[in-house]
């Protein structure tokens, strides 16, 4: 099982801490409506959040093997 989970893991470490932010933004935002409240902008600012943590390791990757 764990063979099967590192294959779809991310090359580094610094990569999944990225990746668990952004799970745990998502999670916040859904189960925790009175913490969301006191972040800036609210569940909706936590799911953005949580969207572009998602999304930065893919833009960094692909601009390192663009330049």
């Amino acid at each position: 099982m764990f063979s099967l989970v590192c294959a779809f893991g991310p090359s580094d470490p610094s990569t999944a801490i990225v990746y668990v932010a952004a799970v745990a933004s998502f999670a916040v935002a859904a189960f925790a409506p009175s913490f969301s409240s006191s972040f800036p902008g609210g569940q909706l600012g936590l799911i953005a959040l949580g969207l572009g943590l998602w999304l930065f390791p893919l833009m960094w990757n692909t601009v390192d093997v663009a330049f």
